[in-house]
């Protein structure tokens, strides 16, 4: 299989089984670029600053990002499509049959026990994702840590939109990360 059939296939996959969002799939998108060497850990943790930063969904982004760098404009779009679809293709199905399942327990039962496990895959991956950027081999990154705490507590007091803790977070990045 071609690079771009595998592109789409794997993004189709972690579109398909990602629940909760974007950030969910930060687990399942690690092991297929490691299992496929599209890129390395800490290039993830780039992607998913840069995914993070742009606009549009984080989901969109990535995939597009990821699938770009591996194949150009050609694996940027079937990577897209491959996350894409499985939502798209859920949506219209769940449309056509919305009045069938309106009312039905074991649909609303399924779809509340699905939280506690959205909730551990994000957990999951702020725990990985702080680990790399708050700690190295050689211990703590003080500068990072101060600045994680820094800039977490300004946004709890102040309820900053994303956009605006990113654009607060690379500013002070350039200035103390140099």
């Amino acid at each position: 299989m071609g690079i771009n059939l595998m592109l789409l296939s794997v993004f189709f996959k972690i579109g398909l089984f990602t629940f909760g969002g974007g950030y969910a799939m930060i687990p399942l998108i690690k092991e297929y670029i490691l299992k496929y060497s599209w890129a390395t850990s800490n290039e993830l943790l780039e992607f998913i600053a840069i995914s993070e930063s742009t606009p549009g969904p984080f989901a969109i982004n990535i995939s597009t990002f990821i699938g770009f760098r591996n194949s150009g404009i050609i694996g940027a779009i079937f990577s897209t499509l491959g996350v894409v679809l499985p939502s798209f293709i859920i949506i219209i199905l769940v449309v056509k049959f919305i009045n069938k399942f309106k009312n039905n327990p074991y649909l609303e039962n399924t779809l509340k026990n699905i939280r506690p496990v959205i909730l551990s895959l994000l957990i999951y991956s702020v725990i990985n994702i702080s680990s790399k950027s708050l700690f190295s081999s050689s211990g703590v990154n003080v500068i990072n840590l101060i600045l994680f705490l820094a800039l977490f507590l300004f946004n709890l007091k102040f309820k900053l939109s994303p956009l605006k803790i990113i654009l607060l977070s690379g500013i002070l990045g350039v200035i103390f990360l140099k």
